[in-house]
């Protein structure tokens, strides 16, 4: 049986316009977090993730590559954290794939070290050496 509230989470990164990576981040009043949802009945994490991504970003579902799959710890709740890299060469500006979303946003691996450390990655996140 599934606990309650059951969270997967996610983040996106994409080169920019100079060849850096992107994380896809939600604006908070607080900085940034990485996009959320709760697990679906009858769906795994990683299906829930997708769906999510798919709401959320407009994307080419088989330009997505699983990059990582490590826990966050977020008010003392377990939450997997799947990372995925989106390689798209018809893609000019990050910008591109943000839908109707306004709280989504597009920022460099030094603007989310506060989220990292709020978050409390478990382990050394290889996605940061990308």
């Amino acid at each position: 049986m599934m606990k309650e509230n059951h969270y997967v989470a996610c983040t996106v990164l994409v080169k920019d316009e100079d060849g850096r990576y992107v994380f896809l981040v939600r604006k908070e009043d607080s900085g940034y977090a990485f996009l959320a949802t709760a697990v679906k009945p009858k769906q795994t994490g990683l299906a829930s993730v997708i769906s999510r991504l798919k709401e959320a970003i407009d994307l080419n579902i088989e330009k997505l590559e699983l990059n990582e799959l490590t826990n966050a710890i977020v008010d003392e709740n377990r939450i997997p954290l799947f990372v995925f890299v989106y390689e798209d060469e018809s893609l000019t500006y990050p910008n591109q794939l943000l839908s109707s979303e306004d709280e989504l946003s597009w920022v460099y691996s030094e603007n989310i070290i506060s989220t990292l450390e709020q978050w409390k990655i478990s382990g050394v996140p290889q996605f940061l050496l990308i």
